[in-house]
């Protein structure tokens, strides 16, 4: 196979029949790369997880890049091209959201308090750059001028965002898990059709808070944030999650 590229979290090489395939690996990043570490059996999780929600948003309808998992670690994909903007939908305040609202660089939806783990009613959707070397906002009108995307494209991912949204809260509720925010790409392939792209519902995308703990008043990470904030061992918390994943779809 044909080494593609090596990113953060996953290798991608070309398969025989020109499909992309994603490895991914135990390591670990955050602050753009500036933070590294690697953690066991990581990959094999975050693999097993994005399998996981593909399974389940596909048979919801939503397209997705996902074809097939030859090995533990590995997922055979589609090729599609993906558009450069990237969708961040937050259902409650945490992150980059509440540090540029402290910042004075966003404001928050009316009513909504400047403060961890402040809900969000309705939730909100923002837009991010793909491809620059530091990922920022933008908005709809650079989106069109730019021509990233036209007008049916943007509500199009809106849309499916959404959609993905309702589902991953409806599968997480009886694990016992709060999806904060979380963050999908897209791809066009020829016929236009927009697929979800890259890799969904994992810790590495996603804010989850336990549950019970967040009704009492205390905000627990099972994310990438406990990587960010040295409160505790990924392989751990992210085997708790995806235990939990795994009780709630045998019941």
């Amino acid at each position: 196979m044909i080494c593609l590229a090596s990113g953060k979290a996953k290798d991608i090489y070309e398969t025989s029949d020109g499909n992309p395939l994603f490895e991914f690996t135990d390591q670990v990043t955050a602050f753009d790369g500036k933070k590294r570490a690697e953690y066991q059996e990581k990959g094999e999780i975050m693999y097993r997880m994005t399998e996981h929600w593909f399974r389940i948003l596909e048979e919801d309808g939503i397209p997705t890049h996902y074809i097939d998992c030859p090995t533990p670690t590995s997922m055979i994909v589609r090729r599609p091209d993906i558009l450069p903007v990237e969708v961040i939908r937050r259902n409650y305040v945490a992150g980059s959201l509440l540090r540029r609202c402290e910042a004075g660089e966003v404001k928050l939806p009316e009513g909504v308090k400047p403060e961890e783990g402040a809900p969000i009613p309705g939730g909100m959707i923002e837009f991010t750059t793909k491809f620059e070397e530091v990922d920022r906002p933008v908005d709809r009108g650079e989106i069109l001028s730019n021509d990233w995307m036209n007008g049916l494209e943007i509500e199009q991912i809106t849309d499916m965002t959404s959609r993905i949204n309702t589902i991953l809260i409806r599968e997480l509720y009886g694990g016992g898990i709060i999806l904060a925010d979380f963050k999908v790409e897209y791809g066009r392939v020829k016929n236009s059709e927009i697929l979800l792209a890259d890799e969904v519902g994992t810790p590495e995308r996603c804010r989850f808070r336990d549950k019970t703990e967040f009704e009492d008043g205390v905000i627990r990470s099972l994310d990438k944030d406990m990587f960010r904030k040295c409160t505790g061992d990924l392989s751990t918390v992210y085997g708790e999650l995806f235990k939990r994943l795994q009780n709630q779809e045998e019941m």
